[in-house]
């Protein structure tokens, strides 16, 4: 039997009435937007940014004293670093797809405390490639 609003579906004696339309639940916004040919997913940016942000406040004093200047400097660069892990850009994490909110808040927590070694690090990586990109040992003078 069809009848207009919907289907009707019988199983033995039970006559059940399946709904035409599902009702989606209501969104604010668009959960990814893209910019330039990148996917940024804007909830999982937003809250990784005040993760790092916050953690930055929180963390504990460098070894070494960093200048107004440079702090800023430095969560410059950990807001950057911070964006292509986010949108998936950044080599090894995300695979070229944007990560979900909860790694992207870990992400941004664990960039915020970690600060100056997260960019020395990335820096030394840069370092080494190019040295084995050039034939120059790691011993090398330079």
């Amino acid at each position: 039997m069809h009848s207009g609003g919907g289907d009707l579906v019988q199983s033995g004696g039970l006559a059940v009435k399946l709904a035409g339309a599902a009702v989606a639940a209501p969104t604010f916004g668009p959960a990814i937007i893209t910019a330039f040919g990148i996917d940024i997913p804007i909830v999982a940016l937003v809250l990784s940014v005040i993760g790092l942000v916050l953690a930055r406040f929180i963390a504990p004093p460098p070894l070494r004293k960093l200048t107004f200047n440079q702090e800023v400097a430095l969560t410059a660069l950990l807001l950057i670093i911070l964006f292509l892990i986010v949108t998936g850009e950044f080599p090894i994490v995300g695979a070229g797809r944007p990560i979900g909110a909860g790694m992207a808040v870990m992400w941004g927590i664990g960039l915020g405390f970690s600060g100056m070694l997260a960019i020395e690090f990335f820096g030394n990586r840069a370092i080494a490639m190019l040295r084995a990109a050039f034939g120059k040992s790691p011993g090398e003078a330079e």
